[in-house]
C-alpha cells in the first residue's frame, strides 16, 4: 500500500497529544497520591495499585490493537483512547471507594494502550511506512516533557481547588488532547497474515526479551530514584536531572538524524547501562557520582522509548509493525506493573546499593541480548543476499550487486560495534 504524504504539523500535534496523555494519565498519581489519601482515608500503596491494575490491563489488550488499527484506522483508536482516558479522569473524581477507584483505572488502562506512544507510533508506521522514524522521535522529544509540564500544574491547581475538581481541570485536558488527533490520517492497512521468516522470529523474541528486561530495570529505577538519591545524601531536587537528561538525549537523537540508525542506537543504549549504574555504585565513595547517575540514566531511559519504537522498523516490515509489537510488547508491559513492587522489595530486603548491583547484572544481560540482535540482523542480511549463480553474461554484475549490498550492510554493523 502506498504511504501517504505526513503533514508538516502532525509532529507537533501528536507530540502535545503524547504530553497531554501521559500527564493526565501515568504521571497524575505522583501529583495527586497525597492529596487523595488525605481526603479518603486511602493508603499510598493502594492508590497506586489503580496504575498497576491499569498495566495489566495494557498488556492484556495489546494483542488486539493491531486489529483494531487495521479496522478502525489510527486516529479513531488513537483519539477513543484519548477521551477514554478523559472520561476514567471524569469518573476517579466521582470515585469515593477503592471499588470504584479501580475500577476508573481500568477504563484509563484501556485508554492508555490505545493512545500512548505504542499504538500512535503503529498507526505512523501504517500510514508512512520508514519515513514515520523522524516523527516518532519528535514525538518522544514533547512526551517526554508530560512531567515537567503536569507535576507543576497538579501542584498548583491543588493550592486552588480539591484533587476531584483537579481532575475534571485534567478531564477537559483530555477532551483537547482528542482533539489534537484530528491532523492525523485515518487510512485503514489490511493485516498482514503471512508468517514471518525464522530470522525474524529470533529477532523478534530477542526484542521482546530486551525491551522487557530494560522497561523492568528503568521503571523500577525512576519509580524509587527519590530513595537513591537520599539514602547518598543528596537534596531530591537533583532528581530533575533526570528529566534533564531525558529531554536533552531525545533532542540530540533527533539532531543526529539518519545518521544514527535504530541498531546503532540501540547498542549505544545498551552498552552505556552497565557503565552508567558504576557510575551509580560509585557514589558511596564519590557524591558527585551519584549525580552523575542521575543525569546518564535520564538519558538512558529518554533513548529507551526511542529504541523501542524504533528497533521494530529495522527487524520487521513496516506492515508487521503493529501486529509485531502488539505481541512481542506484552512481556514488557507486564514487567512495567511489577518493577515498582519489585524494587520496593530489593530496596527493603537489600538496600539501595544491593538492588543497583542486581541491576547491574541485569544491564549486562540487555547489552548481550543488543550484540545477539546486531548480529542476527548481520546473518539476516548475508541470508539476503547470498552469491547468486547464472548464466555467465549476467554471474559477474550479480555477484557484484550482492557484495555489494553486503559490503554496505556489514561496513554498518562494524560501525555500530565500532
Amino acid at each position: 500500500m502506498k504511504n501517504l504524504p505526513m503533514p508538516r504539523t502532525l509532529p507537533l500535534t501528536t507530540g502535545c497529544n503524547q504530553l497531554i496523555n501521559w500527564g493526565i494519565s501515568f504521571y497524575m498519581p505522583g501529583t495527586f497520591a497525597r492529596a487523595i489519601a488525605a481526603d479518603s482515608g486511602w493508603s499510598s500503596p493502594a492508590i497506586y495499585s489503580g496504575l498497576t491494575l491499569a498495566m495489566l490491563v495494557m498488556a492484556a489488550l495489546s494483542p488486539f490493537v493491531a486489529k483494531l488499527l487495521a479496522w478502525m484506522g489510527g486516529q479513531r483508536v488513537v483519539m477513543i483512547g484519548s477521551l477514554l482516558i478523559s472520561a476514567s479522569c471524569v469518573l476517579m473524581a466521582n470515585a469515593h471507594s477503592l471499588v470504584a477507584w479501580y475500577a476508573a483505572w481500568m477504563v484509563t488502562g484501556i485508554g492508555m494502550r490505545l493512545s500512548l506512544y505504542d499504538a500512535l507510533f503503529a498507526a505512523l508506521v501504517n500510514l508512512y511506512g520508514q519515513q514515520a522514524r523522524r516523527t516518532i522521535s519528535r514525538v518522544t522529544l514533547a512526551g517526554g516533557l508530560a512531567s515537567v509540564v503536569f507535576w507543576p500544574l497538579g501542584e498548583a491547581l491543588l493550592t486552588v481547588m480539591s484533587w476531584r475538581s483537579a481532575l475534571l481541570i485534567y478531564a477537559l485536558f483530555g477532551l483537547l488532547s482528542a482533539a489534537l488527533v484530528f491532523s492525523l490520517p485515518n487510512q485503514t492497512r489490511p493485516a498482514v497474515k503471512q508468517p514471518a521468516p525464522p530470522a525474524g522470529g529470533r529477532n523478534g523474541w530477542l526484542y521482546a526479551a530486551f525491551i522487557a528486561l530494560i522497561t523492568f530495570v528503568s521503571n523500577g529505577t525512576s519509580t524509587h530514584l527519590p530513595e537513591f538519591i537520599a539514602s547518598v545524601g543528596l537534596p531530591v531536587t537533583i532528581g530533575m536531572l533526570w528529566g534533564i537528561g531525558q529531554t536533552g538525549a531525545r533532542f540530540l537523537e533527533v539532531v543526529a538524524g539518519a545518521g544514527l540508525t535504530p541498531l546503532r542506537l540501540t547498542l549505544l543504549t545498551a552498552l552505556a547501562m552497565p557503565v552508567c549504574f558504576l557510575l551509580g555504585l560509585s557514589s558511596t565513595f564519590f557524591l558527585w557520582s551519584a549525580a552523575g547517575f542521575v543525569l546518564g540514566y535520564g538519558a538512558i531511559n529518554g533513548l529507551v522509548t526511542i529504541v523501542k519504537a524504533t528497533l521494530p522498523l529495522q527487524l520487521f516490515a513496516p506492515e508487521e509493525y503493529a501486529r509485531r509489537t502488539g505481541v512481542l510488547l506484552i512481556p514488557a508491559q507486564l514487567m512495567a506493573a511489577a518493577s515498582p513492587l519489585a524494587y520496593a522489595w530489593l530496596n527493603r530486603a537489600f538496600g539501595t546499593i544491593g538492588a543497583m548491583w542486581l541491576s547491574w547484572g541485569l544491564t549486562l544481560v540487555i547489552a548481550g541480548l543488543a550484540v545477539a540482535i546486531v548480529k542476527g540482523q548481520a546473518s539476516r542480511a548475508t541470508e539476503m543476499y547470498p552469491t547468486v549463480s547464472t548464466t555467465p553474461s549476467l554471474r559477474g554484475h550479480t555477484k557484484k550487486a550482492a557484495r555489494s549490498k553486503q559490503g554496505r550492510y556489514i561496513k554498518m554493523v562494524f560501525c555500530v560495534c565500532r
